[in-house]
């Protein structure tokens, strides 16, 4: 795996193309992230690029930072996949915001980035027939969406 410096990563981003992931959830993402970075988050990242990308494509995985190993794992998933440019920025988005640079928000972010939800109503379940009758024996009062 490749480390890359905050230093780095700013010239790359000036030199040309480069695929930038953020690797944390997408609520995390929509709230807060480095310009130009598109979300694919660790459990389906593979899911995410593995098609889109070249082997030789120049490719920067981040996270949290400061500890945060979620950004290592991506690299190494992408680097079994095949891919031979695969950079780790290790300080993610703490060390970019610590250096002095803005996060960008999610111009399309979901309601659920903006705040506690406002409003909610029940959902009924017919227990034999959702999600190919994965919910078996009795419904329970302490069940919220029991049928």
């Amino acid at each position: 795996m490749k480390i890359i410096t905050i230093e780095e990563l700013g010239k790359r981003m000036e030199s040309g193309p480069l695929a930038i992931f953020d690797v944390r959830g997408d609520v995390e993402y929509e709230a807060g992230h480095i310009p130009g970075a598109r979300t694919a988050p660790l459990g389906s990242l593979t899911f995410r690029i593995r098609d889109i990308m070249n082997p030789d494509s120049e490719i920067v995985v981040y996270s949290n930072g400061g500890g945060c190993k979620l950004a290592a794992n991506a690299a190494e998933r992408l680097e079994n996949l095949g891919l031979r440019n695969v950079h780790c920025y290790e300080d993610g988005v703490k060390g970019w915001q610590e250096a002095g640079h803005k996060l960008v928000e999610s111009t399309k972010a979901k309601e659920h980035t903006r705040g506690p939800v406002q409003e909610s109503r029940s959902i009924i379940v017919d227990r034999d027939r959702a999600y190919g009758g994965a919910f078996k024996g009795k419904p329970s009062d302490t069940e919220s969406a029991g049928g």
